[in-house]
């Protein structure tokens, strides 16, 4: 049985990677330029301070819900549509996930750089939710969200839609800014970490099909349906004004789940 369905939005399989795209190779390099900018300059302090008191024009309710959606759960539930559909796309992201997890933990240890409330006087910083001290760089929401959205992106045939993803991807990583817990440079390492994990995770799941054999479907499509799950019974409150935000988004990711197991088990 072919499970792989046409859309019109999103490119058939197999997934064809070419250097030569900007979809591939333009956000971590600006990214990495970024970085580069903000440390010769010095003005990583100077830019979150700007931001952080930029974030405060707008709710603190938005950025609340607008984080969130960086949580590893979240981030992987909102592909949770896509099982029994493209299971191309979700072995792309599981490789993908093991690469930016690699590279979140594997730099957190060793660089052990101190967050803004940590050496931030309270009086000029605001802070939603946890104020967090440790682990900086780089920026575990941002590093999700960018990986999801290199995925996506490497799979819309539409440049107007790729260019949403990345200005939704933009918006999270920024709200870990406005939040109060990351600095400028945390988020650029995310999202430089998060999308070239997601090319080299596509290009691994091009080369190594397990994920698309029957039994590949299975386990991811259980993987992916168990994080909907958790994020739906989860007891996370760290940010309250999003729980509405976490639980909708897990039950709508989940209906097509159930959709499928009931149509499964009418065969």
């Amino acid at each position: 049985m072919n499970f792989i369905s046409p859309s019109p939005l999103l490119s058939p399989e197999p997934c064809r990677i070419s250097w030569r795209e900007q979809r591939v190779w333009l956000v971590p390099l600006l990214a990495a330029a970024g970085m580069v900018v903000l440390i010769a300059s010095d003005s990583n302090r100077s830019l979150f301070l700007y931001l952080n008191s930029l974030g405060t024009l707008a709710s603190d309710v938005l950025w609340q819900n607008l984080t969130v959606l960086g949580g590893t759960l979240a981030g992987l539930t909102m592909l949770a549509p896509l099982i029994g559909r493209r299971p191309d796309i979700l072995w792309s992201l599981a490789l993908a996930v093991i690469l930016a997890t690699l590279w979140v933990h594997g730099l957190k240890g060793p660089i052990d750089a101190l967050r803004p409330p940590a050496v931030i006087p309270p009086e000029l910083l605001h802070v939603i939710g946890p104020a967090h001290h440790y682990g900086s760089f780089p920026s575990g929401h941002s590093t999700t969200i960018f990986t999801v959205a290199g995925i996506l992106s490497l799979y819309l045939r539409r440049s107007a839609l790729i260019w949403l993803v990345v200005a939704a991807a933009l918006l999270v990583g920024l709200s870990r800014i406005a939040v109060g817990v990351h600095w400028p440079l945390d988020v650029l390492g995310g999202a430089f970490g998060g999308w070239l994990s997601a090319v080299l995770g596509t290009l691994l799941a091009q080369r190594w099909r397990w994920g698309v054999s029957r039994s590949g479907k299975w386990i991811l499509g259980l993987a992916l349906a168990t994080c909907a799950l958790a994020l739906l019974i989860s007891p996370d409150t760290s940010y309250p004004d999003a729980i509405i935000l976490q639980r909708g988004l897990a039950l709508v990711c989940l209906l097509p789940v159930f959709l499928l197991a009931f149509s499964r088990s009418r065969l």
